[in-house]
């Protein structure tokens, strides 16, 4: 994390950055977020955080609600879906507990929201199938 910090701080557009360091899902760091967002500004939310189904269902049942209609809701890494058994061993998730079995469970629930699959063709390559989540009502 220090890395990833010190990384952020040396970038020319720091400036722009509001850091909030912290877990997505407590309460207290998702205040912050939220003081963040002013009146009438539109909302994109990125998510890429730990890859289990459970912490990705937590973080789109918090921050769902704060994207704005139009804009999108990004689940990353939902290519890990598609990997084999031998890619878990290092790393949170497995073939059937990942950040897509989240994103498939919040779309059934949530009509609210559609994965823009027409995005995904204009990027040729993502790790992000069906995480392009837009807000369509």
């Amino acid at each position: 994390p220090i890395y990833n910090r010190l990384l952020l701080e040396s970038h020319p557009l720091f400036a722009n950055i509001t850091l909030i360091e912290g877990s997505s899902t407590n309460p207290e760091t998702f205040k912050q977020v939220v003081a963040q967002i002013q009146p009438n500004q539109t909302v994109l939310v990125a998510l890429d955080s730990c890859h289990t189904h459970e912490h990705v269902a937590q973080e789109l049942a918090l921050y769902a609600p704060l994207v704005t209609k139009g804009s999108y809701l990004v689940v990353f890494d939902t290519s890990v879906e598609r990997f084999s058994e031998k890619h878990f061993k290092a790393r949170p998730g497995t073939k059937n507990n990942n950040p897509h079995t989240a994103v498939t469970s919040f779309l059934e629930m949530n009509p609210e929201f559609k994965a823009d699959t027409a995005l995904e063709e204009k990027l040729l390559v993502t790790a992000n199938f069906n995480g392009f989540l837009k807000k369509i009502s």
